[in-house]
Order: C-alpha cells, then structure tokens, then sequence
C-alpha cells in the first residue's frame, strides 16, 4: 500500500558556505514550475528573527548549548517539511542541518568531528522528526579534500572574517567529509572551477536520472561570449560591428534578449521583477536557445549597464565570458554623440547609478577608444586572435643539421629583449638540402627597432653560397598573430618542440589551432598566385623558386583538406594522391638538386604548375561533371599537426 510519503519528495542542495547551493536553487525552480522552493529553516520559525535581532554570532557560537541549537534548527526543519508539499527543494537538507550543528559543537565543546556528530545525534532522537517522505540530498563542494574545500569557501567571502568562523568553516568541511564516508548523501558533485550554468547543468541530469521531473537546459555549443560595456557613446556599437563584420561574432543587445525572457515568463516588467542575478541567468538561457538554434558559435552581448548582472554572467558563463569595457574621454564621447553634452551627461549619471561604470574594475579586457578606428580595429583583432590562444612553455630542441651556425647566429641576436629564437622550414631538420634549402632564422623580441635591425639583425655573419633569411616579430605580433602563415606553422611546430633554439624564461607562446593555420594560408592564395605566375612568365625560368611556389600552393590546398605536411616530396605526394584530377606530377626533388639545369625536368615543373593554377582555378567553380578530389589521407605518408 502506497501512501502520499511515498510520492512526496523533497530535494536538498547541501554544501559549504558559497559553494552556490541558493544561485542553483533558484535557476532550478524556475525550471520546475510543480516545486516549492521552501529555503532555509530560518524562515520556519520566529525564534530566528528574536536570535537575529541580538548578537547573532555570539549566540551561535557561545550563548547557546548544543542542545538549544540543536532543537532549534531541527524544529525549524520539522516546520519546513510540513509546509513542504508534494515537491520541495531545500536550502540544505537534514544531513546539512545536523553537520552545521556538529561543526558548531565540535568548536564550543572541543570535540572530534566523528564525537560531534554522535552529540548531534543523541539530542536529536529525543526531539519531533520531520514528516516522513523520499528524500534526495545532493552535496555540492569544490573540493574532495577538507582543508582546500574551507579555504575555497572563505576566500569567496566578501568581507574578511573573523578567525572563529574560519574555524568553523574548516571543521564544517571536515565534518561534511566524514557524512559523505557513510553515505549521508545520495550524490556528490565535486565541483573544481565550474562555472554555474555548468553546475545547473550537472544538476539536472543528476535529477533527471533520479525520476526528478525537471526539463534539461538548450544543448550548449557556444565558444564564446563577448559581453560589451561602456559609457554613452564609448564605441560599444562599433565593437560590435567589427566583431560582426570582420570576425563572424552574431550580434546581440542585452534589452531584446530579455525581452523575449519577459515574454516567454509571462512578465511585463523584467527589470523590475527580476533581480539582477536573475536577469543574468534568463539572458543565459535564451542564449543556449538562440546558439542552439542558429548554431552560433561566438556571440556578442551588447550593452552591459548593471554591475550586479554583469559580475553574475560571467560567474555563469566562466571564462568562456570575456567582458569587454570600452573607454574614452567625456569630451570625446560628446563630441561622437548627436545629442548635447547636457543629455550625454544626464545619459551616464543613470548607468552610473546601475553601476555601468563599475563594470570596468571586473572587465577582462578595458580598450581606450579615444584614439582612430584603425587603433581600434588593430585592438579587437588582437582580442579576438589571443584571447582563444593556448600558451605553452617551449623547450629548446637540438638541431640535426647546421647546428654550429644556428648556434652563433643565436648568440649573435641575443639579449635580454629576445623572447624566442627559432629554427623555421626545413633549416636544422633532416629535410633541409645542401644547395637548395635556405637558413631560416625568426625571433622574437618585445622591440624591433630600425637600431636594432641595422646594428644585430642586419649584420648576422652568412656561410658562404648559403642564402639566410632572418624574420623579426615583436612579442606583441606574436600575441595577435599578425604573423603570416609560414610563421603560423612554425609556431605549431615549435610547440611541438622543433626548432625552438631559446626561449626567454617566463616566456609562454601563443599555438594558433590547425584552423588558424589553414585561414591565414588561403588568406595569402592571391599573393602565392601573383608571384608564382611572375615566376613562370620569367625566361629563364628559376627552377629553385617555382618549384617552393608549387609546393606552397599544394600546403595550401592540403591545409584546406584538413591535412598538413612540411617535407616537400610529402606535400607533393600527398597532393597528387588527394587531387587526382589536377593531373600535377612534377620531377622530384632530388633530380632537381642534382640537375637544376636539365631542360626535361625543368618543362616537367613548369607543366606541372601550370596544371595546378589551372585546377586551383577550376576548383572555386565547381561545375557537375568535374571530378572529386579523394577525401582520405594516403596511408603510406605520415601526416603531423592535425
């Protein structure tokens, strides 16, 4: 016989202070419209608001016996449940209860955690239990291990605190690690660095999987979020716009999203209705709805007013979120505003009063907009290159081939504003020729000044008939990739550990991903094609140079395929196997080392480049009839970098 304790449930969410057991009860509410959020057992009993309106914390700590405190949480809890109804969701549950009492008397009474919690008990066999119903008691913590588990709980308080309640949070955590021994609660969610949309996540499935009726969130396949901020005519907008046009980014406002949150809720005044943190948690979930749907990857947010909702989303999203705040002069956002400067003013005194300003001090990333649009186009393409950017810690590799002079050429440009020396094509690998390859040298210094190039740079001893080329960057190029796509596929392969000759200590290098490589080399195809047509119309022709051009264009095309390969007979067997129809088969490049001058194999290169413009033009009008190219990699080249 089933009764109605059996189809009653109350759901709890237990934890350490600030680990975010209210934020999550919150957002799930109001994804179970047949649940009672019931909260804390403080709202159960008047006795609270009588112990509040004195020294609360001396009460809790040293005016009360065990016994007292005891009785009144758990009697505050038998008041919740009754009031409960058939769903409720708890802001910590009875093993919380009894873990908060314990930490408490283990401190007055000096006691173990284990002995506290058998006190606890004691008391509590001879007070009135709660109604009986299912239970389901979920443990949210950061941390596994107790001492970084109070830690982390205190340093996200937001006013230092006294050492009493640092004690209490760490014999908390203890106690809190003994009830997950003996299996007090049904799930544990260690939590790490989470963001909370994660969390809300997590929680539902968990409920979900535990019969708990609760709809799961949209599928999240945003990358990232840009949030825009600033004063009145700052240049949010064209932030925006240049995220849009020239990166990709889908363009949002701030105002429309809620709107469509307000109307979905059946609300007319959001901004009344809704806290700010709440608002930051509607604008979440219509932008899982909106990236779902469209398949957005990268959304811009623009414009961010209130402090309180800005802090919270990026709490929400993680660092997935990067809040952008754009500055500039009061004189120069008036003289950009079509309105007087008296509006402008009246303007920023309301987003003052929102705290827009504030948003600046938790901004990921404050752009001075004073100055040209070019500064600021320069500006949002370094954002956007560095900010998905991993940085790694190189290693110096040895060289197999021209060690000695890579190691004077080194020693030559060194000083302590050099970040990074490399080794780049072929030079120092087993693929470099002897009277074919180049010595290729990049560094990378935080100055290049025209000094600098003329005095080190300009005067790097050469080995005789060896031609050396010598590439300069600033650690601020490197940063913003404002690099071309050679130097893009040497810093992949540097993080790979090949041809790293010195690395500053400290120094960490941006790796762009295989995509970056792949769009920065067809965004250099007009230049390759120019010059590599410049070098056949040439008479005579310079075999060496049409045949790096011929090979650069196969890379390109390769890296398109999502291939990439660095030897030069790889990349070109490669090509013939995966473009067949190209019909391209130039001589190797061992008979050209051996004999440049033959006018057999030089025809043959030159035929075989020219049926490779010729497809490479055909393959941006693809028409029916034309054959496709293989989709799969040749089994027997190795291929790197993918």
């Amino acid at each position: 016989m089933t009764t109605d304790a059996d189809h009653h449930l109350s759901v709890s969410l237990n934890g350490a202070d600030n680990v975010g057991k209210t934020t999550q009860l919150g957002w799930l509410h109001r994804g179970m419209p047949n649940a009672r959020l019931v909260g804390t057992v403080d709202a159960w009993d008047s006795r609270w608001r009588e112990v509040a309106a004195g020294d609360f914390a001396h009460w809790w700590f040293v005016g009360s016996t065990t016994t007292e405190h005891v009785g009144l949480m758990l009697g505050s809890h038998v008041a919740r449940r009754a009031a409960s109804g058939p769903l409720a969701l708890e802001d910590r549950g009875l093993p919380m209860l009894r873990a908060t009492c314990a930490a408490t008397a283990a401190l007055k009474d000096g006691l173990s955690p284990s002995k506290a919690l058998r006190l606890v008990d004691r008391i509590a066999a001879d007070l009135p239990a709660a109604a009986s119903r299912r239970e389901m008691h979920v443990l949210l913590r950061r941390f596994d291990d107790p001492a970084r588990e109070a830690a982390q709980a205190l340093a996200r308080e937001p006013e230092p605190v006294t050492e009493r309640y640092a004690a209490y949070q760490r014999m908390l955590a203890e106690i809190l690690a003994v009830q997950v021994e003996r299996g007090e609660y049904h799930t544990v969610l260690d939590l790490g660095d989470a963001p909370i949309l994660e969390v809300q996540r997590r929680l539902r499935a968990c409920f979900a999987q535990a019969g708990v009726d609760v709809p799961p969130l949209p599928d999240d396949v945003l990358d990232r979020l840009w949030v825009l901020g600033g004063m009145s005519e700052s240049g949010k907008s064209t932030v925006g716009e240049l995220l849009r046009d020239e990166h990709g980014v889908t363009r949002l406002k701030i105002g429309y999203l809620l709107e469509v949150a307000a109307l979905r809720a059946g609300v007319a005044e959001p901004y009344q209705r809704w806290s700010e943190r709440e608002q930051a948690e509607r604008l979440a979930e219509e932008i899982l709805r909106l990236a779902e749907t469209t398949k957005a990857r990268t959304i811009s947010l623009e414009s961010a007013h209130r402090f309180e909702a800005t802090a919270h989303l990026k709490r929400v999203w993680g660092e997935r979120c990067q809040v952008v705040y754009v500055d500039a002069d009061v004189a120069i956002r008036a003289s950009r505003a079509a309105e007087p400067e008296i509006r402008l003013r009246g303007r920023d005194v309301i987003k003052r009063e929102r705290g827009a300003d504030r948003i600046a001090t938790i901004a990921d990333h404050v752009i001075d907009n004073s100055g040209p649009l070019s500064a600021l186009k320069l500006t949002i393409n370094r954002l956007v290159s560095a900010v998905d950017l991993p940085k790694v810690a190189l290693h110096a590799s040895s060289p197999v081939t021209q060690s000695g002079w890579l190691g004077q050429a080194t020693d030559h440009v060194l000083d302590e504003q050099v970040a990074l020396v490399l080794a780049t094509g072929s030079t120092g690998t087993a693929s470099w020729r002897d009277g074919w390859s180049d010595l290729d040298l990049l560094v990378v210094r935080d100055t290049a000044s025209a000094t600098w190039l003329r005095d080190v740079a300009g005067t790097l001893p050469a080995p005789d008939s060896r031609k050396v080329g010598l590439s300069v960057f600033t650690t601020a190029d490197i940063d913003a990739l404002r690099v071309p796509p050679r130097v893009v596929q040497s810093l992949r392969r540097a993080a790979q550990g090949i041809g790293v000759l010195y690395r500053r200590v400290g120094y960490l290098l941006p790796v762009p991903v295989t995509a970056q490589g792949d769009r920065t080399s067809r965004g250099e195809l007009g230049l390759v094609l120019m010059t590599t047509r410049r070098l056949l119309a040439a008479d005579p022709p310079d075999v060496r140079a049409v045949h790096k051009h011929l090979v650069l264009l196969a890379k390109i095309l390769l890296r398109a395929d999502g291939h990439d390969f660095h030897d030069a007979d790889d990349v070109l067997t490669a090509f013939r196997e995966l473009h067949p129809a190209a019909g391209c088969s130039p001589p190797t490049l061992a008979d050209l080392i051996h004999r440049p001058h033959d006018p057999v194999l030089c025809r043959q290169l030159l035929d075989a480049t020219d049926r490779l413009l010729t497809y490479l033009d055909r393959l941006s009008h693809p028409s029916p009839d034309r054959p496709c190219s293989r989709r799969f990699a040749p089994s027997h080249i190795v291929r790197t970098n993918q």
